[in-house]
């Protein structure tokens, strides 16, 4: 029997990811992408192998009998890559690796999904510290590469243009401000508005700008994403290499017109690197238009 499956090694690390970390928001943090991708890419490996393998309630998502059969197996074919990369290693080097610090989860997410597709043998690792902690992580040799709203300046360190983000807001169509065609922080004062708190210096220029606003915080994105579908709050949503997020269903996405809600990104390093990471930086350079 012939099957029409194009399952990728990336797919089965997700879900090997999801198995070992038990949360989808704790699984994307480890593979390096946005909680919302992870939950597609999960769904669409089951829609081509044709078998569910989680049991799904409002606010979790558990392995199945099945799920566990299928992760043994994916199991066993992550360990045989893992073996033809240690050879591979073996022959021609030692795996490159790269270190990367953010302001910000969304440039960090392309960033890291763009590399992958690049630079297959690229191993990437990423946190995202206090924005004025980044300078002294470069200077200590800690990150090879950081994802920042400013050039820091200096003679150490350089940066170079990167990408742009736009901040959005979902609003319920029953909403006045639902009529506008684009709204400012003004607008949102003293509005209830839900919010993931992953979300970099994002997280405190929103309570700077909207006085009185009253946060309801989610620390899960899984869960934070449920509550988005079921109850269509005030929320905020992020345009990224120039593609506007989906209107949820019953909700409209309108622009926010402060200055403040655009970030220019720049990626910084240490100028004495920049022929360690000249692949890296000529590859950016290059692909910034698109993004």
């Amino acid at each position: 029997m012939w099957y029409n499956i194009r399952m990728e090694l990336i797919q089965l690390k997700q879900l090997a990811a999801v198995a070992k970390w038990g949360t989808v928001s704790q699984a994307a943090e480890a593979v390096h992408i946005s909680q919302s991708a992870l939950s597609r890419s999960i769904r669409k490996l089951e829609d081509e192998l044709g078998v569910s393998l989680f049991e799904r309630t409002k606010n979790s998502m558990t392995m199945n009998d099945d799920g566990m059969k299928i992760l043994a197996l994916a199991q066993a074919v992550l360990d045989a890559e893992e073996r033809l990369l240690a050879e591979a290693d073996s022959l021609s080097g030692r795996r490159r690796g790269l270190r990367i610090v953010t302001c910000a989860p969304a440039p960090l997410w392309k960033l890291t999904a763009e590399l992958s597709s690049a630079f297959p043998s690229l191993s990437v690792t990423s946190s995202m510290p206090d924005e004025d902690e980044i300078p002294a992580l470069l200077l200590s040799g800690k990150a090879d590469l950081a994802i920042v709203r400013h050039d820091i300046g200096g003679a150490e360190i350089s940066s170079e243009p990167f990408m742009r983000e736009r901040l959005f807001m979902q609003v319920p169509l029953s909403d006045p401000l639902a009529g506008q065609r684009e709204i400012r922080f003004q607008d949102l004062a003293g509005r209830e508005i839900h919010e993931y708190t992953g979300t970099g210096f994002w997280h405190a220029l929103h309570r700077e700008r909207i006085p009185g606003a009253r946060y309801i915080e989610y620390d899960d994105f899984m869960v934070y994403m449920n509550v988005l579908a079921s109850q269509n709050p005030l929320t905020f949503v992020t345009v990224l290499a120039h593609t506007q997020q989906e209107d949820r269903p019953g909700c409209v996405t309108l622009p926010i017109a402060d200055r403040e809600a655009a970030a220019d990104y720049r990626l910084a390093f240490l100028e004495k690197r920049r022929r360690d990471l000249g692949d890296i930086l000529d590859w950016a350079a290059r692909e910034k238009e698109r993004w």
